[in-house]
């Protein structure tokens, strides 16, 4: 039996870069169609891939809904390259019978480090003195500069405690005079093993020097942190999103900023991406930016591929795939439990 898998919107796109995921194919027959230019919106998206066995995609905005699940007429599998799920509805998936899967574990260990790296970065004021030094300046810098604190005498404020927030206590940990986190989820014991306090939320904003973010973006996440949150943080403290954009309401962390009413922001994600040229967060020198580029490494993208491969292997071979993002899901197929398998360079 030939099984169609369509990438939708390849990284990926020669047989050579797609070599690992091939691998775990082997012994089964794959007609893999690469869609050039992208499929992007619901009607690109079903002219494709109506007929695919699995749908493969990457785009952070890419739209899996009712639409486009119920014009899938017999795909088993709609398998992302990444960990984020925002713009893919698992019940509608669900209804249908098809099985969601992401990358659970992508990008950790990355999210982790440039977290850990922002708030080095913005603790300390380099991308402050980095562009002031490339403009030629020395001593000029110095009177825009805000109070430099020791950060073993701070307090560290995790919003979201699972396997990124974990992994930024265990980097910051040896830094920070206090590390605590709000999760309504978090397991006590897995919090105390890394000295980190369970704390409600508004305690978080209003002691920690440093808040950093690391919630999945979704309809009970989306604004979490507004006005009202925001406006509760000390004056003296920093704001770190790396997890999603769309967490944050952008025009009141904006105001904040423009009011003084914190010291600075790191932020690796947006709510529009790419970030339009004339967003206010371009203007304001205490504001460190990356654009998006925390989950990447050499590493994570094998990994991806890794996992990707052995996600497609099982369901066509008879099984469920590692990670299944709708756990309630009937599948299309009678699909066995999925084999004890772990990527490389897993954290677990």
């Amino acid at each position: 039996m030939t099984w169609k898998v369509v990438y939708i919107d390849p990284w990926r796109k020669s047989d050579e870069q797609l070599a690992i995921e091939r691998t775990y194919w082997d012994g089964l027959d794959v007609d893999l169609v690469i869609v050039d230019p992208p499929a992007r919106t619901e009607q690109e998206i079903l002219a494709v891939a109506h007929d695919a066995d699995v749908v493969l995609f990457a785009g952070q905005y890419t739209p899996f809904n009712e639409t486009v699940f119920a014009g899938l007429e017999k795909c088993l599998l709609v398998q992302r390259y990444g960990i984020g799920m925002d713009s893919v509805d698992p019940e509608a998936a669900t209804r249908h019978n098809i099985i969601v899967s992401n990358l659970a574990v992508f990008c950790v260990h990355e999210v982790a480090d440039q977290t850990a790296a922002l708030i080095y970065g913005a603790a300390r004021q380099i991308a402050l003195c980095d562009r002031a030094l490339h403009q030629g300046q020395w001593a000029e810098i110095r009177p825009r500069m805000k109070p430099v604190h020791r950060m073993n005498q701070q307090t560290l404020g995790l919003i979201g405690f699972g396997r990124i927030g974990k992994e930024v206590a265990r980097r910051m940990r040896p830094a920070m005079h206090r590390i605590v986190g709000h999760d309504p989820w978090a397991n006590a014991e897995d919090a105390a093993a890394l000295d980190v306090e369970l704390w409600d939320l508004p305690s978080v904003l209003q002691v920690c020097d440093y808040v950093s973010v690391h919630v999945p973006l979704s309809p009970a996440t989306r604004g979490l942190i507004g006005w009202d949150e925001l406006k509760k943080m000390k004056r003296s403290a920093l704001f770190i999103n790396t997890s999603r954009g769309g967490v944050i309401n952008e025009p009141d962390l904006i105001r904040v900023l423009q009011e003084d009413r914190i010291a600075g922001a790191a932020l690796d994600v947006f709510e529009e991406e790419p970030m339009p040229a004339d967003h206010l967060f371009r203007t304001m020198e205490q504001v460190t930016l990356t654009p998006h580029t925390s989950g990447g490494s050499v590493h994570s993208h094998i990994e991806a591929q890794h996992t990707v491969g052995q996600a497609v292997s099982n369901v066509l071979r008879g099984f469920l795939p590692p990670h299944v993002f709708n756990p309630g899901v009937a599948p299309r197929a009678d699909l066995k439990p999925a084999p004890d398998w772990t990527p490389p360079f897993s954290i677990d």
